[in-house]
Formats: structure tokens, sequence, C-alpha cells
């Protein structure tokens, strides 16, 4: 089983969504996947704009020559999907957006209704994909992966809000449970090819009032001092 892992977060290696990232992919090597991982940020994708050649005049193939020649077929061929990011202004990040929109050419121009929605009919026969959205907020609250999940109707949720807490070691404590919830998604996923009902509970995390509370006055006090600084 192939498992093809996108990191769309700018810090890249230096970011909570590579620790939940890596997790995912611990879990599917040791279910015996075939794991890929890349950063976006280093990626040379241009930005989709809109001019249906890749339908009209050239089907199948965009007019830009760029990374997505590659990331495409990368895509079409793996079992399991991984997206990885952060939000930012309760959306994912531009990055995986822009990689997204430039998906268009796997489509056809056609529209058809599908599962009570309207959406194009695929140019080419496609597996049977398992797509994994993992996003990470600084906010403490669920909320804010709305769009996420507006974006993604179908995926495997992997949500943490106040992210932030799982780069100390208080915090990771804290969310041990969580942690190896995502390993073990990554492990179930290749070997079963779905997941435990149970285990969809422990991939989103919500916090009670009061933590949400801790959250935001640990965060006013950080960036005051780090004001102060300057």
């Amino acid at each position: 089983m192939k498992v093809l892992a996108f990191n769309a977060s700018p810090r890249k290696k230096k970011g909570v969504s590579e620790i939940i990232m890596n997790l995912f992919l611990e879990g599917a090597a040791e279910g015996g996947a075939e794991t890929e991982r890349y950063y976006i940020l280093d990626l040379n994708i241009k930005g989709c704009i809109g001019c249906f050649k890749c339908w009209v005049e050239t089907p199948g193939r965009c007019i830009y020559r760029d990374d997505m020649d590659w990331v495409i077929p990368k895509f079409m061929d793996a079992d399991v999907i991984y997206l990885g990011t952060p939000i930012y202004n309760y959306n994912i990040t531009h990055y995986l957006q822009r990689m997204m929109e430039r998906m268009l050419p796997t489509a056809l121009p056609y529209m058809e209704e599908r599962e009570g929605s309207t959406r194009h009919p695929e140019r080419h026969e496609r597996k049977a994909q398992k797509i994994v959205l993992a996003a990470v907020a600084g906010f403490p609250d669920t909320e804010n992966f709305n769009q996420a999940r507006a974006l993604f109707p179908n995926a495997i949720y992997i949500f943490l809000p106040a992210a932030q807490i799982l780069q100390d070691p208080e915090g990771s404590k804290y969310l041990s449970d969580f942690k190896d919830a995502v390993k073990e998604v990554g492990r179930q996923i290749v070997t079963r090819g779905e997941i435990d009902e149970a285990l969809k509970d422990k991939l989103v995390v919500s916090f009670s009032p009061e933590f949400k509370k801790k959250i935001r006055e640990r965060a006013n006090k950080f960036f005051e001092a780090l004001m102060q600084k300057t």
C-alpha cells in the first residue's frame, strides 16, 4: 500500500503539522505501507488561472510545466493521501489550496449529481483512495476546522486545536492519548482499510471551557512578553 503525505505548513519540519505527520507515517510504516512525504512549500506549483485549457484545448494537461507534472501521477497512484495543514484565518493554507486547485486536469468539465451534490466526473478511473486531513490551529475551539471539513467532506479528520501545547513537555503528556490515536490510525488504515469509530473520536480534540480560558491567557502572556522584547 502506498501512502503519500503532503505537509502544507510554511514552518515545514519546525511546526506541529510535522509532529502529527511523523506519528501518522510511523503507524503506516509499521502497518507495512510504502510512505513518501513532501513539503508543499518546497514544490514549484503555480496557481490555477481558470483558463480551462486543461479541459478544452489540451484535455488532462495544464498549461504550466512545473512540479504538478509529477505530483498528479503520484497523487492518483497512492492508496492513502495524507494532507497536513495549519489553519490560517479559519482555512487551510494557500499552499495546500493551490495544489488542490491544480488537480483540475484530473476531472472532466461536465457536471453530474453524485451523492446529492453536483460534481465533475473523473477523467480517468481512480482507485478507492482514503484521504486523511490533519489540521492544527492556535485557537482552542473545534469550530476553527469547519471550513476544512467543508473542503474535504469525505476525509478522515485529525483536528488539534491549541496545537502549540503539543510542543512543550507538559502539553505533549496531556495529549498522549491523541498522539497514540494518530499513530494507530496510520496503522489501521493500512492494515484494515478503515478505522474504528471509537478511534475517530480521539482524533478530534475538544477542550473544556476552563481549559480554553487557560490557553487564551497563556497565549496573551506569551505575545505580551514577546512584544516587550522588541
